[in-house]
């Protein structure tokens, strides 16, 4: 004779999480260390797959920030921001955002290519240079004279400098491309899928 157990089935066992973490550092010396609230993302291309580590936070403090419109100057507050680092690149993009979502605008933080110390265990170095981008494209360099201070100190190699400012005119070109092909909206052609903007993709 069968019998079956009436009680509840155990729920099988769920799969571990993989944590990722990554370390920040200056060139300076400063450095500080994140989990990965994220993970990596491959992503389809007519060039072929590339893999991107997506990482998301919030800030303590949300605060004003003024952004442009296509009605003029509109503040809102900053709540929050994803960001992307790639392996195969010289910086990571951070898209900043409301409380609702909504794209306040990208930064771009040239580093040195994202490197994997040990295992699920990698490096930001961070070499200075940084590009703001408002939606309509307008493109802000920011903290040109550090950047320029260490590579005068040589802290900053000749070679990583002659990189960064590539990566730098590459970003440019790909923003002035995409604005000319979609409108001054860096947004209308994020990837739907990952939400990275096209211009990054191009770059």
């Amino acid at each position: 004779m069968t019998t079956t157990s009436s009680g509840p089935h155990p729920e099988p066992p769920q799969p571990q999480r993989t944590r990722i973490y990554f370390r920040k550092e200056k060139l300076r010396g400063a450095c500080w260390e994140y989990e990965i609230a994220g993970g990596w993302l491959t992503l389809p291309l007519a060039c072929g797959e590339r893999r991107v580590l997506h990482h998301h936070f919030t800030f303590y403090r949300p605060r004003e920030f003024e952004i442009r419109t296509t009605t003029g100057p509109q503040t809102v507050k900053r709540a929050a921001a994803e960001q992307w680092f790639f392996p195969d690149r010289w910086y990571s993009l951070l898209r900043f955002t409301t409380v609702d979502d909504r794209t306040i605008g990208y930064y771009v933080n040239f580093s040195l290519p994202l490197k994997e110390l040990r295992a699920n265990y990698y490096q930001d170095l961070d070499l200075e240079l940084d590009l703001w981008l408002d939606l309509d494209g307008t493109a802000t360099e920011l903290d040109r004279d550090e950047f320029d201070a260490e590579v005068i100190a040589l802290r900053l190699p000749p070679a990583w400098a002659a990189a960064v400012d590539d990566a730098l005119h590459t970003v440019s070109a790909a923003v002035a491309a995409t604005i000319a092909e979609d409108g001054p909206d860096l947004d209308l052609a994020r990837d739907p899928a990952h939400g990275l903007p096209r211009f990054i993709l191009r770059a």
